[in-house]
């Protein structure tokens, strides 16, 4: 009787702690030409220490005002000065302290979907909704490009939105290191205005110039590049710095006259048959407008970023104007 052949797997009395597991559908039809999958099992006994999460994600330091601490922490805390709550941010290399930094605050969520376009378009939505700017955070290169197309659809919806990307650390910028992309020229024409971070002290004032832009006036997309040097940098912060922008302040359209809007009134109670021309820039005034059709009994065409403001099922409604509307929204107009 020929003596049985040894198994090529561990007993179970074994102590290894090399487990093999080999696959359902073997490569060869001989065991021995098997290929083996090895897993590493690590042995938990009654002296094991486990590492409680807070000892990984540490929970928010309480900073004291004078204390130092890095450009990463200074930017989450700038979001929740601005009431940011919620915000889209996919994770990579150059934007990996600010990451560490948000597992700290304790009033953001960070909504963690597959792509960067996916969370642009998100925040973009965030925004549409809830009438707040939205953010989105992504890495330097390819992540920050993925931003693109809904950067420029924001800008062209007027959407309030900051995008933050990393950024490589200022002494490789212009030398084409790994990931190096030029996000300020190239989102330069798609954004209302966009910031390269140089100093660590400024991120308070930017962060707060970049919400103020991004909601004021015909609200738009504002980025923010932060390179990764300044991210890990230690400063103390100084809050509340003024926004200085008396280009741009001096621009922003004046409050509505008084006497004006009872000009409008006259001139629409004098007309033979008026119609109101409904756009985005009245989604915040949706009320004022459904109350003013109904006192009127003005019909209502509206622009594609103005559906919404009066229900399309209204007595009044047109529907909406232009290529893709309604025949008798354009012959009504």
């Amino acid at each position: 009787m020929a003596a049985s052949k040894p198994s090529p797997f561990p007993s179970s009395a074994s102590s290894s702690r090399l487990l093999l597991h080999p696959f359902s559908k073997p490569l060869h039809p001989s065991p021995k030409l098997q290929r083996q999958q090895r897993i590493f099992v690590p042995l938990v006994t009654s002296s094991t220490t486990v590492a409680a999460p807070d000892a990984v994600f540490p929970p928010r330091r309480n900073f004291a005002p004078d204390e130092p601490r890095k450009g990463a922490d200074i930017l989450v805390e700038a979001l929740e000065r601005e009431g940011v709550t919620d915000l889209f941010a996919y994770p990579g290399g150059a934007s990996m302290e600010i990451h560490q930094a948000l597992t700290r605050s304790p009033s953001i969520t960070n909504h963690l979907l597959r792509h960067e376009q996916g969370e642009a378009f998100a925040a973009s939505g965030y925004a549409r909704s809830t009438g707040r700017p939205g953010v989105c955070i992504a890495t330097s290169g390819p992540g920050a490009t993925n931003l693109v197309s809904a950067l420029a659809d924001a800008l062209l919806d007027s959407i309030p939105m900051v995008a933050i990307t990393g950024q490589v650390p200022r002494r490789m910028i212009g030398t084409d290191a790994f990931q190096e992309t030029p996000i300020v020229e190239v989102t330069r024409s798609i954004t209302k205005h966009n910031y390269l971070v140089l100093d660590v002290d400024d991120i308070p004032r930017i962060i707060k110039e970049a919400f103020f832009i991004a909601t004021s006036g015909r609200p738009g997309p504002v980025l923010v590049d932060i390179p990764k040097d300044i991210q890990q940098q230690l400063a103390v912060p100084v809050w509340n710095p003024p926004v200085r922008l008396p280009g741009y302040v001096s621009r922003l359209p004046k409050p509505p006259a008084l006497h004006l809007l009872q000009q409008i009134v006259r001139i629409v109670s004098e007309s033979s048959r008026p119609v109101l021309y409904v756009g985005g820039g009245s989604l915040h005034a949706s009320e004022e407008l459904r109350r003013f059709a109904d006192l009127t009994g003005i019909p209502i065409a509206s622009t594609l970023m103005g559906i919404g403001v009066y229900p399309l099922d209204g007595p009044l409604s047109l529907k909406m104007l232009g290529m893709h509307g309604t025949v008798y929204a354009n012959y009504a107009i």
